[in-house]
């Protein structure tokens, strides 16, 4: 019966054909009544002398292959999904007196993926990509007054396998769109300005004195007009710092100085406070520095500026805030709103951050995504450390030591430091995620991009790691663990080991996961039910309780979903990775959220029912056994016809294949009905096989490796379905069939001898003759496996069954061809070796599936 879900599988089937020749049509969206929160003065830095001019809502885009008088409008920020080059364009103006007064910034908050971005035709920056924040000088000559500029912003999205970050083949990933996904404004700010003003802080060991630097650049781009001279006198900085309980009010002012046009001055200051407020999780009061230039009683620019002081640090023993130990009780968050991805309203990020530190949690970890600024704001403002991490992982060999590779990680991480750097809640900075330091490719990435961080912040530096095996890696403080489905405490040999060698304070679980796919049961003894759910995430806390310094991240405060679909979280359209204390909606009622928050705020108790467990194999497997063994029953009992072809097929195949060959009698009726049951036999094994690996990571990641979405999402649902898995895979199966006769047929072209297509039919079916065998192993496989006592024995069982059905079907070939056996068997199985080339060579260079798949063996020590 065709329902709505088969019908749906086969369209995913034909999706894998299509997609390598046709793109998905690309569709923007824009985020409705959206509005950026231009009242928080200090996020877009609005002062008295400053201003913002917002360029969003409506812009015209057109494909970069079209001309563009095919313009359709489109609201900014949006996203779209699909591939390809758009050129965006925004019209705006600028009055004569703003352009003499004024100097301009043009500020992006976020696009995806490249981009070259040009005003009234000039080409004023080229984005090589990433979605980081990035701000641009305007200068004069290129803008107008008297008509309107414009903006052109040319975007190129494509992810690829090898030089984009994120890379194309992404484990549990947000999805990722293309287009400009955040604000887009101009900052309006004096021509006689304060260019840059850089906050740094030093604590010292008593935290009785705070020293904190302001580091400010003062520039002259006054325009040449007549009454300007060319040389500005009488300027001064003044400097005002205060406390966030008022008890420290600081002010002083530099020394007088003149400033010629087109010149800059830096002028540097510092003040030590005693007995500093420090920000911490439990206070989180920010320093507020207010610069201000003045020329004489004129005041010309100020800047405000807030800054958290604190003292992070990480030692071999333990982690410290402020002098005292400090567990990191953390969760990990990827922002993403329904279909917008991490284009969400600002009040929506302020709603999940407050959601996070309501939870009880003190560290947040933006995790495979490049966070949003106004996140990293709002965690200094509601007292958040935060982990912030370059979007990459899973990263094979040969692609970590590619030279360009290696300089988009650097230029990203630059790009981090020019981007974040005034945000005082980062206090660690992670270098990517699933490395492997048994790859010398690996070991020496993270050296080279943790001396880049050294150098250029006080940031503590993280990585995670995809394994156990883990060596000591230069420049690199802490090192993060990741869990699935798995507590430290099934890990505390190896853990152990790891803190001996390392330092127990540079150990911490990166990411703590569970995953949920059978929804709400009736206890925890139910695996990967939500009461299971939160049966782990305590387990996981409470291990932490009883070891002291032993920190932890959450994985993740909120459902997401994702271009790849995933085994491991059942099947779903909407590809949704069910591991987040709330869901996509943030509704709140999981009992794993409860019981976090309960145990993290020290509240009541919340009950985790036992529940009984529940038997998860489908009778579906059985139905269909004991159906085809009562159908084997029929056609044995058939007549004795049949059965002597059985036993002369399978003890005499020689003989049989040369009666095939010279058209003695043979019964097409039992030949078909054999042929339906061998493809349904052979379906149900399949069937079972897949729903076995239905929560194998390995084999998820094996077909990652791909990087084909429409493959995870046909083999996820084969392996959720299994009734539905066994009808298709006899479907594929009898279409194989005849693939492998019409195969047959063309090969039969190049001899003397003429081959019938009858002949070839019934050389295939009855070669395949011993999966018939496999009835009742078909009845019992799952529940065998699930056993896993007898896998590898099985696996290989059916590997030597196969070969045998391969020799069979070789045998009859060169029976009914009535040609050597030495050249059918070799050019048989060059044809198979150049078909299992070609795909896997099809695929390497298309996605680098190779490198991938031998990643996922690496990684989980499959070949040794």
């Amino acid at each position: 019966m065709l329902t709505r879900k088969n019908i749906l599988l086969f369209y995913f089937l034909f999706a894998i054909i299509l997609n390598s020749f046709a793109s998905a049509q690309v569709v923007f969206r824009g985020l409705p009544n959206y509005k950026p929160d231009l009242l928080d003065y200090s996020f877009f830095g609005i002062t008295e002398t400053r201003d913002v001019t917002l360029l969003n809502g409506k812009w015209e885009v057109y494909s970069a292959t079209e001309k563009s008088d095919k313009k359709v409008s489109v609201t900014i920020p949006s996203v779209f999904e699909g591939e390809g080059e758009f050129i965006f364009e925004k019209k705006f103006s600028l009055t004569k007196k703003e352009l003499q007064t004024n100097s301009f910034e043009l500020i992006f908050l976020g696009l995806n993926y490249r981009a070259d971005i040009s005003v009234n035709n000039v080409i004023i920056y080229r984005h090589v990509g990433g979605e980081f924040p990035f701000r641009i000088d305007l200068s004069r000559d290129i803008l107008r007054s008297d008509s309107a500029n414009i903006l052109s912003v040319d975007l190129f999205y494509k992810l690829d396998s090898e030089i984009t970050i994120p890379l194309k083949q992404r484990f549990w990933f947000s999805k990722n769109y293309g287009g400009i996904l955040h604000d887009v404004y101009i900052h309006k700010i004096p021509a006689i300005n304060i260019s840059n003003l850089e906050l740094g802080k030093t604590i010292d060991n008593n935290r009785n004195e705070a020293k904190l630097n302001i580091h400010a650049s003062v520039i002259n781009r006054s325009a040449v007009v007549n009454n300007l001279p060319n040389t500005i006198s009488g300027l001064v900085l003044k400097y005002r710092v205060l406390s966030p309980d008022s008890s420290f009010d600081y002010e002083t002012e530099s020394q007088v100085f003149s400033l010629r046009r087109n010149r800059e001055k830096v002028i540097d200051n510092s003040t030590k406070i005693r007995n500093p407020v420090l920000w911490s999780p439990d206070n989180p009061g920010s320093y507020i520095v207010r610069v201000e230039l003045w020329q004489e009683s004129n005041l010309l620019d100020v800047i405000e500026r807030t800054i958290a002081l604190y003292d992070f640090r990480v030692t071999d023993r333990t982690v410290t805030l402020n002098g005292n130990d400090f567990k990191i009780k953390g969760v990990t968050y990827i922002p993403e709103f329904s279909v917008f991805g991490d284009m969400m309203d600002y009040s929506q990020f302020e709603d999940d951050i407050r959601l996070i530190k309501d939870a009880g949690f003190n560290t947040v970890r933006i995790e495979k995504k490049v966070p949003h600024p106004y996140c990293l704001h709002l965690c200094e403002k509601y007292g958040l450390l935060a982990f912030i991490e370059v979007p990459v992982g899973m990263i094979p060999e040969k692609i970590s030591q590619d030279q360009n590779f290696v300089t988009r990680c650097r230029y990203f991480l630059s790009s981090y430091f020019n981007a974040y750097k005034k945000y005082s809640a980062v206090a660690a900075i992670g270098l990517g995620t699933t490395y492997l330091t048994s790859i010398d490719a690996h070991r020496s990435l993270l050296i080279n991009l943790g001396d880049l961080v050294k150098k250029n912040t006080n940031w503590v530096t993280y990585a995670t790691f995809g394994n156990f095996d883990i060596q000591d890696v230069q420049n690199l403080d802490m090192y993060g663990l990741e869990l699935i489905n798995e507590l430290p405490s099934d890990k505390e040999d190896e853990i152990t080991s790891l803190q001996n060698e390392l330092g127990t304070g540079r150990i911490f679980i990166a990411s703590a996961t569970y995953t949920v796919n059978e929804g709400n049961s009736d206890g925890y003894v139910n695996k990967y039910s939500y009461e299971a759910q939160a049966k782990y995430f305590a387990d996981l806390i409470d291990y932490s309780q009883s070891h002291s310094g032993f920190g932890y991240f959450i994985n993740s405060i909120m459902d997401i979903s994702g271009d790849y679909s995933s085994l491991l979280f059942g099947y779903n359209s909407g590809n949704i990775y069910n591991f987040g204390l709330v869901d996509e909606n943030r509704t709140t009622n999981r009992l794993a959220f409860k019981v976090v928050s309960s145990k993290l705020n020290n509240t009541e108790n919340v009950t985790i029912p036992i529940g009984s467990k529940k038997d998860d194999a489908p009778m579906v497997f059985i139905l269909f056994g004991l159906g085809l063994a009562l159908l084997m029953g029929v056609l044995v009992n058939s007549g004795r016809k049949f059965r002597e072809d059985a036993s002369r097929a399978l003890l005499k195949p020689y003989n049989f294949y040369a009666d095939v060959r010279d058209q003695r009698i043979m019964s097409a009726y039992h030949t078909t009905f054999l042929g339906v049951i061998i493809v349904i036999v052979n379906a149900l094994i399949i069937g079972n096989i897949l729903y076995y690996l239905k929560t194998d990571l390995i084999f998820e990641k094996l077909l990652l490796a791909f990087g084909y979405p429409a493959l995870l999402k046909v083999i996820n649902y084969l392996c959720w379905h299994p009734f539905n898995a066994i009808v298709w895979i006899t479907i594929i199966g009898i279409l194989f069939i005849l693939v492998i006769a019409l195969i047959i047929k063309t090969a039969s072209l190049f001899i003397r001898m003429r081959v019938y297509l009858a002949s070839i039919y019934f050389t295939v079916i009855w070669a395949l003759l011993p999966m018939v065998f496999l009835i009742p192993l078909g009845i019992v496989l799952y529940r065998v496996l699930v056993a896993d006592v007898f896998n590898v024995y099985i696996y290989f069982a059916l590997i030597v069954l196969f070969v045998w059905i391969l020799y069979r079907l070789l045998k009859g070939i060169y029976v009914i061809f009535d040609v050597n056996p030495g050249a059918v068997y070799f050019y048989s199985i060059l044809f198979i070796l150049l078909l299992v080339s070609g795909v896997l060579f099809y695929f390497e260079v298309k996605n680098s599936a190779i490198q991938y798949i031998l990643f996922t063996f690496k990684q989980y020590s499959i070949l040794g």
